[in-house]
């Protein structure tokens, strides 16, 4: 038999689980001649060390390229030989994190699996004493049950299972009975928004948020009772103006008339021929009664004139 046909047994060594990990490792020593290489690197910059180049000189700025590019190969076999040390002292250590990553994950995944479990019973808890809890309010809740609804009175903690099922039921029995007092405290008031403070009582069951909000609507009412009256008032002062310019109009017309032209006549005459009036006319009254004049006396074709105040003769 050759020697190549001797068969060889390969036995693999056993692995014993261990619960710690345990590394060995030695800090990486790196030896260099970096004082001498930043001499020599001293020695080659010297001269371009404080250069200044006429930009208006294409020879010295075609100088100053070459000197940048000299200055280039300087540095590339440098930062070349930095970045290999550095890649070959970082490839250890990013190996071992590799290797350590590989482990963890599996732990993460398992736990991932009965997390995934945990979460769904702990919702499928929390439905089952969520409807608990619900049935619990609809025949305590009373009157409110229609108004309040149980989302406002839920407190989250009571679905945890942290929180005992009769510890849950005491608390939301004793919430149930304050937002009953609360209810019957607002139906026993004279609210002239009742419906509106009855709504923010049900969500927030905060009663004096509940009562502020009676206030804010009240004066809310107040002023527009008032901005309404102003406005009424605005406009039968602008009535009144406008009649009183109308009553100014018709005497400046009647005044105006030929004695002996009749009021109204129903006999065909010839046109009466257009020509050119002036007026001289003063009359007492507040600015915007003068304004109402002045567009009284513009809705008759009467322009040209211009109202200018004479002085004060009293306040009204």
């Amino acid at each position: 038999m050759s020697e190549s046909a001797i068969p060889i047994e390969m036995t693999a060594e056993p692995i014993e689980p261990s619960k710690d990990m345990r590394v060995a490792y030695t800090p990486a020593v790196i030896e260099d001649n970096l004082a001498a290489l930043e001499a020599y690197v001293e020695e080659e910059i010297a001269p371009y060390v404080g250069a200044v180049i006429d930009p208006d000189d294409n020879e010295q700025v075609k100088g100053a390229r070459a000197c940048m590019k000299a200055l280039n190969d300087l540095k590339r076999p440098i930062d070349n030989e930095r970045k290999r040390v550095k890649f070959a002292y970082e490839r250890p250590l990013k190996e071992f994190e590799a290797k350590v990553k590989a482990i963890t994950t599996k732990i993460d995944d398992v736990r991932g699996g009965i997390k995934a479990q945990v979460d769904a019973a702990d919702a499928a808890f929390k439905e089952r004493r969520r409807a608990l809890l619900e049935e619990e309010y609809a025949g305590c809740a009373g009157p409110i049950a229609d108004v309040i609804a149980f989302e406002a009175v839920l407190d989250p903690k009571w679905l945890n299972r942290s929180t005992s099922e009769a510890k849950a039921m005491s608390e939301l029995g004793d919430k149930v009975a304050s937002a009953l007092k609360g209810y019957k405290t607002l139906q026993s008031k004279e609210l002239a928004h009742k419906d509106e403070v009855v709504k923010r009582y049900a969500d927030t069951l905060d009663l004096v948020a509940a009562l502020e909000l009676e206030d804010e609507l009240a004066d809310r009412d107040r002023q527009m009772a008032e901005f309404k009256a102003a406005q009424q008032a605005a406009e039968a002062a602008k009535r009144e103006a406008m009649e009183r310019a109308a009553e100014l109009g018709s005497t400046i017309i009647i005044a105006n008339r030929p004695k002996n032209e009749p009021a109204a006549t129903h006999e065909a005459k010839a046109p009466e021929p257009v020509r050119r009036w002036s007026l001289a006319m003063e009359f007492e009254g507040t600015e915007a009664f003068a304004r109402d004049v002045a567009a009284a006396l513009k809705e008759l074709g009467v322009t040209g004139a211009t109202i200018k105040c004479l002085g004060v003769v009293g306040n009204v």
